[in-house]
């Protein structure tokens, strides 16, 4: 295909889309128009009853009176359907009832028509396709419009005896009783009130039909799914995830859909980063590092391979404090846990407990934020220590949040670093991050003038400050003046640079380091006036840039980490082995024969089949979409199913 047409069918996005594709052998689709009147009450009750009139030929005739597209005839063509609602094994007699269950409604591309997902049997979990968000709004119209129906046959009913008094007392008018009843009869017709899908638009998940191949090959679905993504008119996802559902039995020549929530905003992130992977190459390190930069630490062993990535945070998110209640650090060997973690910050700063490994530098599968577990418990210990000399009643959780919460802040202002200079590469058209790394950071690390790090550190303070974290603490603590005199020491401990963090307080460090970014010069020329770019960090960004973006990972055990690995409020993905053994774990078989490249087919004693893709780490999309598959939601995974994996 060329010319215009092939331009439409071109994603317009730069990041690769990642499919989460699951097999559903027992659904079927049918599309009905967004005003159709039993849609809400179908989505919100979750089922439909049907019965058998008479012959099927009976029943066609019947099914005539409705209209054509509406849920109500299709549903009762499809009882006569042996791929969609027939009962099978037994003689269907009139009466017979039959059950249709909804599984999910999607908003389709033209904006008029809802593409409805049925099945013979329940949802293994109710939220698999219709949110809860979605449900509960359903739920209100239903109830909503009830309402309005009882008020309007209540008034219907009123009608009709006022009707019956007047003409009862009128009886020289009685002839033209059966022309008011006839009024009140098609007022009750024509009036009544009716209930549609229009007012829950806003919730409705979009998703675009294609043909499946029937080969199964899933290049060719991934290319069918990405031309309908292209020609549906909407904006593609914001982080390149898309869930693929494909119902029906296996060999049919049956739609398939995608979904996806479209992203409306500022470019996102992901796309910055994508955009200067594949249109500037230059600006990247060549070859990216495939293992995980680790700093030579005594403690963690773990491979990035096998580490569950946490959740990013919102740095004033109450996630970490749920996550984080009632935890108890182990305190063996404290004294000289505290004495060796002092001595490795002053020397490292809060690289000794955690380290940021840039995408320009590092493996799709190896960049991000890494914590070493056992420093990061042995720092919390160094609060609890802290707390003691300042006179501050504080938790072990307390320690535990400064701890990370400090630390996190500190590295994620490094993520924002890249991203400034990302954006700044894909504007210039030129590399920025590797010259600024050789030039001013490298060439400033350990002096009083190495201003990313003494930002980062100011991050770390504005976190601690922010009015969300300091109500937190004041709840959590005694002493809110002698806290926060802990936490200046600890930012305090670290070396040359680190310890200049108050300079953040400046707006002039903001316009000197903008101008390091932009240039690569560790000093200002010219006129000594630095240009006016400070706003790439503080002001709002030109981009959509949100915590949840960078990968974040822990390197061997902790108890810190156990925690934040092991709470739904803070874990994210597992890594792929692990999916791997949950996949057995719900008596799932590999098959041989449908997985191909870059993915692996799971099919479960249902014959509904999961294709997990062989990358590492597993993209949020596909993880949520195994917990729809096997029936789960996150909660349940994480407290009853990975302890027994």
């Amino acid at each position: 295909m060329s010319g215009p047409s092939s331009r439409q069918l071109r994603l317009q996005s730069w990041i690769p889309p990642r499919f989460a594709w699951t097999t559903a052998p027992d659904v079927f689709c049918i599309d009905v128009p967004l005003g159709d009147p039993d849609i809400v009450e179908f989505m919100s009750a979750g089922v439909c009853e049907i019965d058998f009139l008479g012959t099927k030929k009976t029943a066609r005739l019947m099914a005539l009176l409705l209209d054509e597209k509406s849920l109500r005839r299709q549903l009762r063509e499809a009882v006569w359907a042996p791929a969609k609602l027939k009962p099978n094994g037994s003689r269907i007699k009139a009466g017979t009832k039959v059950v249709a269950h909804c599984h999910g409604v999607f908003l389709l591309p033209d904006g008029r028509d809802l593409c409805v997902a049925v099945g013979r049997s329940k949802p293994l979990v109710p939220d698999a396709w219709i949110s809860a968000g979605l449900k509960a709004d359903a739920d209100a119209l239903l109830l909503e419009h009830q309402s309005k129906v009882a008020e309007f046959d209540e008034a219907n009913d009123r009608k009709k005896k006022d009707n019956e008094d007047f003409y009862a007392r009128n009886s020289d008018r009685k002839k033209f009783e059966g022309y008011a009843e006839l009024q009140v009869a098609m007022e009750s017709h024509f009036q009544r009130p009716v209930l549609t899908a229009e007012r829950l638009l806003p919730s409705l998940p979009r998703a675009a039909k294609f043909t499946q191949p029937t080969s199964g090959d899933l290049e060719r679905l991934a290319r069918a799914a990405i031309a309908a993504i292209a020609a549906s008119g909407w904006l593609p996802s914001r982080d390149g995830n898309y869930a693929g559902i494909l119902p029906g039995a296996a060999g049919r020549r049956s739609q398939g859909l995608v979904s996806w929530v479209p992203h409306p905003g500022l470019p996102s992130y992901p796309e910055v980063r994508w955009a200067v992977q594949k249109r500037l190459p230059a600006a990247l390190r060549k070859p990216r590092i495939e293992q995980m930069g680790k700093p030579k630490f005594d403690t963690g062993t773990q491979t990035a391979q096998d580490s569950v990535q946490v959740q990013g945070f919102d740095p004033v998110s109450t996630d970490l404090k749920d996550a984080l209640d009632d935890l108890q650090l182990d305190q063996s060997d404290y004294r000289n846990r505290v004495d060796d973690v002092r001595k490795d910050a002053k020397g490292r700063g809060f690289e000794a407990i955690a380290w940021f490994q840039p995408y320009h530098v590092w493996t799709e599968e190896t960049w991000g934020i890494y914590f070493d577990a056992r420093k990061l418990d042995d720092l919390a210990l160094s609060f609890l220590d802290d707390f003691k000399s300042a006179r501050v009643h504080g938790s072990h959780s307390l320690a535990a949040l400064l701890a990370f919460g400090l630390t996190y802040a500190h590295e994620l202002f490094h993520a924002r670093v890249e991203a400034a200079l990302s954006w700044a590469e894909i504007n210039a058209q030129q590399p920025r991050h590797l010259r600024y790394k050789e030039r001013v950071y490298q060439a400033l690390r350990e002096t009083p003038d190495w201003l990313e790090e003494a930002l980062a550190n100011w991050a770390a303070w504005s976190w601690f400050k922010a009015p969300g974290i300091q109500s937190l603490v004041a709840r959590m603590a005694s002493n809110a003046e002698g806290l926060g005199r802990v936490v200046e020491a600890s930012l305090d401990l670290a070396p040359p640079g680190y310890q200049e963090w108050r300079l953040g307080h400046q707006p002039g460090t903001w316009r000197t380091f903008a101008n390091q970014l932009s240039t690569g010069n560790p000093k200002i020329t010219a006129a000594g006036i630095g240009l006016p770019l400070e706003s790439a960090l503080t002001g709002p960004l030109p981009y959509d840039f949100q915590p949840a973006d960078i990968p974040l990972r822990f390197v061997g055990p902790g108890v810190i980490a156990d925690r934040l690995q092991s709470h739904p409020a803070t874990f994210n993905v597992p890594p792929r082995r692990e999916l791997e053994r949950a996949l057995k774990h719900f008596r799932h078989s590999l098959d041989a024969s449908g997985g191909k490249g870059g993915h692996q087919k799971w099919t479960g004693p249902d014959q509904r089949a999961f294709i997990l893709p062989t990358r590492d780490p597993v993209s949020t999309g596909v993880f949520r979409t195994f917990l729809h598959h096997v029936g789960i939601d996150k909660a349940t995974y994480v407290r009853q199913v990975r302890p027994n994996l």
